[in-house]
């Protein structure tokens, strides 16, 4: 199977595991995208309405079932800080690695081949995505749900004249503004985003080249833009509800919806649209060719690397059923998956010779898991097929989707001239 930009995929069956603070082993020598988004990132809006007994009961003395519910907000809003914190973190891993791919694809721009010119501006869309999406909105929602979280839980000893002005403005009109400001932002992202995906969409409609996977492609655009366009507007409608609610009970009512949104939103992404993907920052000789190969050629290129990527899907099926150890063990490093059954392997059998040691770097062998006695052969046959049929099918669909988005950015570059 070949990598997305043409070259051979790297199938030597080694690879290395370094152990991370929490003890668990993670793939050091295959970078890759990964599609972690967290779920908790989808409650980031409902943060903004802890304060809900603060904003509507601002009474001296405070009332006992507004101290109640002040008790329950501010904790949940703190929680939630939390959740935006790592998920920046994750973040900041996937665009560290985007910035150094998209930095080897410039290095060979000048010459490279149409798809390669095409990685670039998937590059760009993905940078853009976890940029603001994710890093802009986790940093400033998160300051929010920081900010709201502490105001509400102060509005408790609201009594104290001090502490009600303090509270009254970090639960109010500060805490909510960082909302309002990224709703703003994010709508700007979002209506460029729309825009861009509608320009691929249109050249996708006209281009013959991509017959094959037209219905797809289209699907694959339709699906972004959506998301896109709800998206920002429910940001947009959020960060306004958010400083409503700082004076007047009902921006509640709108934020309401405006929760059920984002937290929808975040699961459509992480089930439908994220995907996984290597990262290549090596580019042979082989990659580099002539620019004036026409659309054709690169999108063929593209169509060959889809089949043999549903062809896979097909053998996956096949082999779970019937398969031996050493072939299923040959099909996930010939796909290129064997780094991710490392890891998931490390967590589901850490007591398997291969992992049961101290060290915090370890190389792992497609030849670790072929020994061992019958009994350990019987249940890393049973461990391989449920690898695959729960994590190795999934990297294989999001493989497919970031080859749709990369077949549509070669036809739109195609058609304005390589600009």
């Amino acid at each position: 199977m070949e990598s997305p930009t043409g070259s051979a995929a790297s199938d030597t069956g080694t690879v290395t595991l370094s152990k991370n603070k929490r003890g668990r082993y993670r793939c050091i020598s295959h970078a890759a995208l990964k599609n972690n988004l967290l779920a908790g990132v989808g409650y980031l809006e409902l943060a903004n309405a802890g304060d809900f007994p603060a904003n509507v009961w601002n009474d001296i003395p405070v009332p006992r079932h507004a101290v109640i519910l002040m008790a329950i907000g501010g904790p949940i809003a703190l929680s939630v800080s939390l959740v935006a914190a790592r998920d920046y973190y994750l973040s900041w891993q996937n665009v560290k690695l985007l910035l150094s791919e998209r930095k080897a694809l410039r290095s060979i721009s000048t010459c490279a081949d149409r798809t390669t010119i095409g990685s670039l501006g998937v590059n760009f869309r993905e940078l853009g995505t976890e940029l603001i999406d994710r890093m802009f909105m986790d940093l400033l929602l998160g300051i929010g749900a920081l900010l709201v979280g502490a105001g509400t839980i102060m509005a408790i000893w609201g009594a104290n004249h001090h502490v009600f002005e303090a509270s009254n403005l970090m639960s109010g009109f500060i805490g909510n503004g960082f909302a309002a400001f990224f709703g703003i932002v994010n709508a700007v992202w979002s209506g460029y985003l729309v825009y861009r995906f509608q320009l691929r969409y249109s050249a996708c409609l006209l281009s013959p080249s991509i017959a094959p996977i037209r219905t797809m492609v289209l699907q694959r655009y339709r699906r972004l833009q959506w998301h896109s366009g709800i998206n920002g507007l429910n940001g947009l409608v959020a960060g306004m509800a958010s400083m409503v609610t700082a004076r007047m009970w009902w921006g509640y009512v709108v934020l309401i919806p405006c929760v059920i949104v984002m937290i929808t939103g975040n699961l459509f992404w992480r089930r439908k649209l994220g995907y996984n993907r290597p990262i290549q920052l090596e580019f042979p000789s082989s990659t580099i060719k002539d620019e004036k190969l026409d659309e054709d050629d690169a999108c063929c290129g593209i169509l060959d690397t889809m089949a043999s990527n549903r062809a896979a899907e097909h053998t996956l099926l096949r082999i779970v059923e019937t398969g031996s150890l050493e072939t299923i063990i040959a099909f996930i490093v010939l796909n290129r998956i064997f780094e991710s059954f490392c890891e998931w392997m490390s967590r589901e059998w850490p007591d398997h010779r291969a992992f049961a040691t101290s060290a915090d770097t370890l190389n792992i062998s497609h030849y670790d898991m072929l020994g061992g006695t019958t009994e350990e052969q019987a249940r890393m046959v049973t461990e391989c097929r449920r690898f695959l049929t729960t994590v190795g099918i999934t990297l294989l669909d999001h493989r497919q989707r970031y080859l749709l988005e990369l077949a549509g950015e070669v036809v739109w570059r195609e058609q304005r001239g390589m600009q």
